[in-house]
């Protein structure tokens, strides 16, 4: 009984002493990737322009008018402001349109 207690214990000692290896191992990686510089980002930006489609003044009133029509059947018709509808929309088609003279 002796023998396998004495070899019983050494092997927890060698089992304790691998993790403790381990251990020491890994916070070894995580140290040395923590001081690693992080990698440069890119400063090259897209090159896209914002074009504006024309429109006439036509046109205009009638994206108006489907654009708050949409918000309203969106929010199924109930309550709400019409003039808000309105509004909110004139603004949306007024940012993504240019109105031709």
């Amino acid at each position: 009984m002796q023998v396998n207690e004495k070899t019983s214990s050494r092997k927890k000692s060698q089992t304790k002493g691998q993790a403790t290896e381990e251990a020491s191992l890994v916070a070894d990686i995580a140290a040395k990737s923590a001081a690693r510089k992080p990698a440069k980002k890119s400063r090259r930006r897209a090159t896209t322009k914002s074009v504006k489609i024309i429109v006439n003044g036509e046109d205009r009133v009638r994206l108006i008018a489907e654009a708050a029509y949409f918000k309203a059947e969106f929010r199924g018709f109930a309550g709400g402001d019409t003039v808000r509808d309105w509004l909110e929309a004139e603004a949306q088609i007024d940012s993504m349109y240019r109105v031709k003279d």
